[in-house]
């Protein structure tokens, strides 16, 4: 079983992943962004009374998937928590680094943030790699659960070394588009399903891997995924969506906020409610999800049910952190 938590931090991702290895259980990151003037990601380790992290995981530089790590790892240090590895999509030189931002405050950031790894690292405090869609990367999560790099691959980090224009601009004044290439795409699978986690990645991105014959998910029945990049219409892949083998209703998740976008778009939350038949889930409600009226919509579609119940199932749909539980035959969202 791994648990999943997909923490409310506004416009941004910070995912929790949770398992039990040798009756131990385990923990690891994904993304930490500070929100309203907090660190969600850091208050649960803290809560949790955490001593051991196996591993972080930084999906791309962009400031809303990297701003809190700085100070969950300060803090990891001078509180004997154990990290044992870093995990990036980045190549750690100055050039590299800046080409992912747009301003001096998130240069000075994300250069902050990779100094202090190196002097982890030179402290031989934490391991740090820079990964890719190595196909014999596997990281294991527990018996019978293993994660893979689906994405980048040399075609996105081609793309964002040679400077391709991301096809749209959609990023807060801080971040550069461009970085979007390196973003991760994750698939963590036992047997034969899987769980799909996307960060900003390119609708070409999902293209090169969701091939039928050439793929890296292949025939996998998939039981939940993220949707990319907040719910941008930009990142929309239909085909891709269309294409998955996995039962109606399966539900993507959304982890969005107060944004300058109109992000979830209205085309990206009609195709996978009503078109794809997916059961859209999301931190909170805004933009396309709040026009629509999901609580109104949810409650008119169990009026014939005549459930005791319905506030708990409107609920589930409502503003906070979501939690989901992969028990390698379903992913069930928990209350």
């Amino acid at each position: 079983m791994v648990k999943l938590t997909f923490k409310n931090v506004g416009q941004g991702d910070s995912i929790l992943l949770e398992w039990v290895s040798n009756d131990k259980p385990k923990i690891a990151i994904i993304d930490c962004n500070l929100y309203q003037k907090t660190n969600p990601i850091l208050n649960y380790i803290i809560q949790q009374e955490i001593k051991e992290i196996e591993f972080i995981i930084l999906s791309h530089p962009h400031t809303d998937h990297f701003s809190g790590f700085y100070e969950l790892l300060d803090y990891c240090r001078n509180n004997q928590i154990v990290i044992n590895r870093f995990l990036h999509t980045s190549m750690v030189t100055m050039d590299f680094l800046k080409s992912a931002t747009k301003s001096l405050v998130a240069d000075e950031e994300l250069f902050n943030l990779f100094s202090l790894l190196k002097i982890m690292r030179d402290n031989k405090e934490i391991s740090i790699h820079a990964i890719d869609d190595n196909p014999n990367l596997i990281i294991p999560l527990g018996k019978g659960y293993n994660m893979e790099i689906l994405s980048p691959s040399s075609t996105e980090f081609d793309k964002y070394i040679r400077g391709v224009k991301f096809p749209f601009d959609e990023e807060e004044g801080t971040n550069n588009p461009n970085a979007n290439w390196l973003s991760t795409i994750l698939k963590i699978y036992n047997n034969e399903t899987c769980i799909i986690l996307t960060s900003d990645a390119e609708s070409t991105s999902l293209t090169r891997i969701g091939k039928k014959n050439s793929g890296r998910i292949g025939n996998d029945k998939m039981v939940m995924a993220q949707i990319p990049h907040h719910g941008s219409k930009g990142n929309l892949n239909k085909t891709f969506w269309q294409m998955r083998k996995r039962n109606k209703h399966t539900p993507v998740i959304i982890s969005v906020g107060e944004n300058s976008y109109n992000h979830p778009s209205s085309e990206v939350i009609i195709f996978f409610d009503k078109t794809a038949n997916y059961e859209i889930i999301s931190t909170n409600m805004i933009g396309a999800l709040s026009k629509r009226s999901a609580k109104t919509k949810l409650v008119v579609q169990m009026l014939d049910i005549v459930s005791t119940d319905i506030s708990a199932k409107i609920s589930r749909k409502s503003n906070g952190d979501k939690m989901f539980v992969f028990n390698g035959t379903t992913c069930s969202m928990e209350p």
